[in-house]
């Protein structure tokens, strides 16, 4: 540790009342959490961020005998920056709360998006606080209150820490994501996948991204590889941002945004024939199988994602799948890649399936 001497507004309270004064401190955001709290004889010295203002000198005199409040330079011994939350929590959370001290957060441009366990909740504005105090240039902390529901694949959240702003810009492999974290689906945890996806796009290509959002998958190979993409979105908020992005990220000559439900502006291109068609909608995607079959090319790649059990991966998941294309006439001619892509919840994966078709009648 540093030892350095640094003036500083401190509180000073009895032995006794240290623990309840810490917790007040921490609660209000006011504990200098950077510096070790110090001792003199039987009191204890706590570092602030700053002068408390008279509300809360009040009420801390009410509440606690003999504290007092002093600018001074002291010597501090500085605390080294926490390498994660859970070592900068550890102090603050009883030790029987360890466990569900969340262990990783989605960061989307400048906002966090983290899920808080009901075993915890009391603590969820010091773990948003905390996470800011980390992280200097995120402004906002929300946390997860419900599941992703719906058709446009939407959840609320709940501002713990910050600023109560959910517009932001995301990057991502050299892209700019313009979005608003309550108005579309978006996750950052598919970074890796979008850019695998990408580097198997040829130029010559004609793409279908059925559920694009606001674009990442598209978005990325109209950058990288110039090919021709129609994206499809049913959210008309997903489609006003893929727009914005399309023009941030200079590819408008390469993507065709469309605004509706897939079944419906197919109509639109029925004409088309697409070399690679991307359906990321692991919740429902075997239901527009028939859709993408449709307008497939012979030598076509779906690129096809769901939710699978541990225990139905991969075999079920595929015989699952190659029912649903015999349903409509095809059958897989190739599984070219099956994996998965992550964790969605205790022992569910979002998986990826990437294969080819050929018609029934060639077997």
């Amino acid at each position: 540790m540093a030892r350095i001497m640094t003036e500083s507004w401190c509180a000073f309270v009895k032995r006794r009342n240290g623990e309840k004064l810490r917790r007040w401190l921490i609660k209000n955001g006011l504990l200098d959490t950077g510096v070790k709290v110090q001792s003199e004889n039987d009191w204890l010295i706590f570092p602030l961020k700053r002068e408390l203002n008279e509300e809360e000198e009040s009420e801390l005199i009410q509440s606690l005998e003999n504290i007092r409040f002093e600018r001074r330079s002291i010597e501090l011994n500085v605390i080294k920056k926490p390498k994660d939350l859970f070592s900068a929590l550890g102090n603050s959370i009883p030790e029987k709360l360890h466990e569900f001290i969340p262990r990783s957060f989605d960061t989307v441009g400048d906002i966090v998006i983290i899920e808080i366990p009901e075993e915890i909740i009391e603590f969820e504005r010091l773990i948003g606080k905390t996470i800011l105090d980390m992280h200097p240039s995120l402004i906002s902390v929300f946390k997860k209150t419900e599941p992703i529901t719906g058709e446009f694949r939407l959840r609320n959240v709940e501002l713990l820490a910050g600023i109560n702003k959910t517009e932001t810009i995301y990057r991502e492999n050299k892209c700019k994501f313009e979005l608003d974290i309550k108005k579309v689906y978006f996750s950052p945890r598919l970074v890796t996948e979008h850019a695998r996806v990408c580097s198997l796009v040829k130029k010559s290509e004609k793409v279908l991204d059925m559920f694009t959002g606001i674009g990442p998958f598209s978005i990325l190979i109209a950058k990288q590889k110039q090919a021709q993409i129609y994206a499809v979105d049913i959210n008309p908020d997903a489609i006003y941002y893929l727009k914005k992005n399309i023009v941030l990220n200079k590819v408008e000559n390469f993507i065709s945004p469309l605004e509706g439900d897939i079944r419906e502006v197919i109509n639109q291109i029925s004409e088309q024939r697409f070399d690679r068609i991307i359906m990321n909608l692991p919740s429902k995607a075997s239901e527009f199988l028939d859709v993408a079959l449709k307008v497939l090319n012979s030598e076509g790649v779906i690129h096809f994602y769901e939710f699978v059990s541990e225990s139905d991966f991969p075999e079920k998941s595929l015989s699952n799948l190659r029912s649903k294309i015999e349903q409509n006439d095809r059958v897989i001619n190739e599984i070219l890649q099956i994996r998965k892509v992550r964790p969605y919840a205790p022992y569910i994966w979002h998986v990826g399936i990437d294969f080819t078709v050929q018609p029934s009648d060639y077997l």
